[in-house]
């Protein structure tokens, strides 16, 4: 993709754009660095209104892209691509420099008409503000898009001093290129303070401190930070790790702290722009006392915790069902019924030679179950395992690309990995009330929610690679290796938890044997002994009276 020049140095001529179909009755007037404005088409619905993301991208000279086979529009600002799809309220945020991608919602789907994709201006102009270092907002009363400069229009004022020379990095106009530059840790006497240097003023930080994992969880909206500076930050006092992710619309710093930090404060610091995190430690009899209680019971809770962290339930999720029959193959062959013929027989080969193992289906008949359900049913049952099983397709049918994939629940890493996921994802739309339920699970959201899972990441990782290996050792299907993406099945499992694509649908070879009884015995059997295995490893953990989060 080419390289864009920053939005303050384009160079691109203010043409006026003008409506070329009816569905644009407005126009949006779009005001950059005092230039003379440009108008955008618009259009109103339902009291909202839309503009035109070409017109959009055309002002600021944005490279944009389209793929009418798909109804999907894709652009570049900043260091971002973000993929707009028709009737969909989700765009597809990715990092150009780390290939991370994310999704964002907007307050409405786009709006796909006369071959032009239009998005609710406000909150689109809003999202659109947070990825780039130019000041851009909407203005509502006057229907204007203020750009730049206009923002802060100059007046006749004698010449300043000249302030001293600083180090921080700042855009073209003259602000911090990042919020967030650093952390830093000084003990006291009562603990640490934790000073997280920034360059303004930020506010509705939200903060958790996660006892007794010992992890400190900032949210701090509206912000950028320096992520590589961040994630160098040394191990000092009781701060062991710091983990800092930047996503379109906050900055999310985890911190591994110390054992005996039992509280976090915010504080506001009067003189300065730093936030500062107060961290209490217990007092030296405290910890000695607490010790020896934790050594008291520590005979007696490992036991009760071999126990309860055994692998003793296994939940199988035949993906789709009743009125959503899944991806359709090259010969009609329907995803929902491939799915449940592997989870049947996939089950009855537990319940056979794991008599120390219960199975529980998610659907064990052709019936719609809501993607929320299945893993609320999962965590209902006290399930230590959450295997979903799916079949793979491409866009165009038929096509030679083949294998089987195995995913863990994070953001997407590939475009590949993004488009499987919105694919299996879009069944949402089949649920009644789906607008509330995944109204919130914005990227933030999905990031928390992920993290929340960060118990059982280990466990799942181990599972995928074992069952990789099983399944490239018993079947003809090729190796497509363990990847990432964010399935919104897995979303919410309390236990260790993958996602299987046994194969390619719109392969017409993969058909044949995913649609053959043969077929679908065999893959039961090469995902059984990739369970039994983890089975064995797994419970060996908890014999070797490892703790119960090294267990999960």
């Amino acid at each position: 993709m080419t390289n864009l020049l920053r939005i303050h140095t384009f160079t691109l001529p203010l043409l006026l754009l003008t409506a070329t179909s009816l569905s644009f009755a407005q126009q949006v007037s779009i005001r950059i660095d005092n230039r003379p404005p440009v108008t955008a088409r618009a259009l109103t619905e339902s009291g909202v209104v839309f503009i035109s993301v070409e017109d959009f991208t055309t002002a600021f000279g944005f490279a944009a892209f389209r793929n009418e086979d798909v109804s999907k529009l894709e652009f570049r600002a900043g260091g971002y691509r973000i993929k707009v799809s028709a009737n969909s309220p989700f765009l597809v945020i990715t990092e150009v420099a780390t290939g991370i991608a994310s999704v964002s919602q907007l307050s409405r789907p786009a709006l796909y008409r006369n071959r032009q994709f239009s998005v609710p201006v406000a909150s689109f102009v809003g999202l659109v503000a947070r990825l780039i270092d130019t000041p851009l907002r909407f203005d509502a009363a006057t229907n204007t898009i203020l750009a730049g400069a206009f923002e802060t229009p100059a007046v006749s004022t004698p010449a300043p001093t000249p302030a001293p020379r600083t180090t921080t990095p700042t855009s073209a106009f003259g602000r911090p290129r990042f919020d967030i530059t650093g952390i830093e840790v000084e003990p006291r006497l009562n603990g640490y303070l934790l000073t997280v240097l920034t360059t303004r003023k930020l506010t509705d930080v939200e903060k958790w401190l996660k006892r007794p994992d010992g992890w400190l969880f900032l949210t701090i909206p509206d912000a950028r930070a320096d992520i590589q500076a961040l994630n160098a930050t040394k191990p000092t006092g009781a701060v062991k790790k710091v983990l800092a992710f930047q996503s379109p619309t906050s900055v999310q710093i985890t911190i591994r702290v110390a054992p005996d930090v039992v509280e976090a404060d915010l504080i506001e610091d009067p003189d300065s722009n730093n936030l500062l995190v107060s961290l209490h430690t217990e007092s030296i009899a405290e910890k000695t006392d607490l010790d020896r209680k934790r050594q008291e019971l520590t005979n007696e809770n490992l036991e009760r915790e071999r126990s309860r962290w055994k692998l003793d339930v296994i939940v199988i999720d035949p993906g789709h069902g009743g009125k959503d029959p899944g991806t359709i193959g090259v010969a009609g062959t329907r995803e929902k019924d491939v799915t449940l013929a592997i989870a049947l027989k996939l089950g009855a080969l537990i319940e056979k030679r794991m008599k120390d193992v219960k199975v529980v289906y998610t659907r064990k008949t052709d019936k719609f179950v809501e993607l929320y359900r299945r893993t609320q049913m999962a965590n209902e049952a006290g399930g230590k395992l959450f295997i979903s099983i799916h079949c793979n397709s491409t866009e165009r049918k038929p096509s030679s690309v083949d294998g089987f994939e195995i995913y863990l629940l994070r953001p997407g890493k590939t475009e590949h990995a993004i488009r499987i996921a919105e694919r299996e994802n879009a069944v949402i739309k089949l649920e009644e009330g789906h607008e509330q339920r995944y109204k919130k699970l914005t990227e933030e959201e999905f990031i928390i929610l992920t993290m929340a899972q960060s118990a059982f990441m280990k466990n799942s990782e181990r599972f995928a690679e074992i069952a990789a290996e099983s399944m490239a050792k018993h079947l003809t299907i090729r190796n497509g290796g363990v990847k990432q993406a964010g399935f919104y099945v897995l979303v919410g499992a309390s236990m260790p938890n993958v996602l299987i694509e046994t194969g390619y649908l719109s392969n017409r070879d993969e058909e044949r044997y995913l649609r053959n009884k043969q077929g679908q015995q065999k893959i039961a059997e090469a995902l059984f002994e990739g369970i039994k295995e983890y089975k064995s490893i797994y419970e060996q953990t908890l014999q070797e009276g490892r703790t119960t989060s090294d267990a999960r």
